[in-house]
């Protein structure tokens, strides 16, 4: 087939369609077979989940200039957020925790994944006979609508811990999937028409099927909370990877930066330099996530008062505070510029 005449890349096809399948793949595995979940879970976690977390700190610790610029995000918002969940433990204990951090993972996920589809929209010129806001309400409409049911599924496990969700009336769940399906037929008509006359954005299109396939078997298709959190998680971690490793390369393109000769290195193109980064930001991320755990028992010895593992509220303490590092860092009008460029130059 050739990609060039449907105006999208191999690093596009890889970025919607391939990262997509890897997700199906790995979250079909655990609904076959249930009792593979954790082991794939352990692979996702060491391979993409903390990878993705320090991600984000390749934007705000690396380069100096980033330390002075997003100061508060370093220094302030960790203990704040450290505070917040130890509270948030200390009354509710660990089901609180997996509660916020449920509904903190959907808010992320979805925002991430509107913040994507507007860059491919950009990549295509604007879209100008596709209205922003009907994008946007369409997109949100599919994780609505799952969510909404996982309420009504009321589930009391999540990730192995006791877990609980506001009931949800099945009348309200079935209005959702209406008005989904119907916004949804109508975005289908849109782009059937475009396609007519010959302004089908390829990229945006596929993004968005993407968007909707993911999270109506992440939310709605697959029964089992657990498979399809895993779903849209491996989805999202992957994507968000790779857009960072992008970001890097591309604001490094110029070369080596004296100010970060390691990061700006290893995000030079080429095979080595693409293998060393993704070494570097892994040597990087697993020894903390490791120790956490163990630095969990240890903070327990003291506090034993302490509602939940101390490991736990500072695993989640990096989690959150991800979240609204990333909800800062990539929505400032001083990147939106290099946001566009992170696909149009790779």
């Amino acid at each position: 087939m050739d990609f060039d005449r449907l105006k999208i890349s191999y690093f596009d096809l890889f970025f919607i369609v391939g990262v997509a399948l890897l997700a199906s793949l790995m979250a079909s595995v655990t609904v076959i077979w249930p009792l593979l979940f954790l082991p794939i879970l352990t692979v996702h976690s060491w391979l993409f989940g903390y990878e993705h977390l320090w991600a984000t700190y390749t934007k705000l610790l690396v380069h100096p200039d980033d330390r002075k610029r997003y100061g508060p995000l370093i220094y302030f918002v960790p203990p704040l957020a450290l505070l917040g969940l130890f509270s948030l433990g200390q009354t509710f204990g660990l089901k609180g925790i997996y509660v916020i951090y449920f509904f903190g993972q959907f808010f992320h996920t979805v925002r991430q994944s509107w913040g994507l589809a507007q860059a491919y929209r950009r990549q295509a010129g604007g879209l100008v006979w596709d209205p922003p806001f009907l994008s946007e309400v369409t997109l949100w409409s599919v994780p609505i609508w799952g969510l909404l049911h996982r309420c009504a599924q009321s589930p009391d496990e999540f990730l192995f811990q006791e877990f609980w969700l506001p009931p949800i009336p099945q009348m309200i769940v079935i209005v959702a999937c209406f008005v989904s399906c119907a916004l949804w037929l109508y975005w289908i008509y849109t782009r059937f028409v475009a396609y007519l006359r010959g302004e089908l954005a390829v990229g945006h299109s596929l993004f968005m099927i993407s968007h909707l396939l993911v999270f109506l078997g992440g939310y709605i298709l697959i029964e089992e909370i657990c498979s399809g959190w895993l779903l849209v998680n491996v989805w999202h971690n992957v994507q968000y990877i790779a857009f960072v490793w992008i970001y890097n390369r591309n604001r490094f393109a110029s070369g080596l930066d004296s100010k970060s000769r390691v990061m700006s290195w290893i995000s030079q193109r080429g095979a080595k330099n693409t293998i060393s980064y993704f070494l570097v930001t892994l040597t990087f991320a697993l020894p903390v996530y490791y120790l956490l755990p163990e630095l969990g028992f240890t903070l327990d010895s003291f506090l034993k008062s302490t509602a939940v593992p101390m490991g736990v509220i500072l695993a989640m303490t990096l989690t959150f505070h991800h979240y609204i590092a990333d909800g800062i860092i990539w929505k400032l009008k001083y990147n939106e510029e290099i946001k566009d460029e992170v696909f149009l130059k790779y």
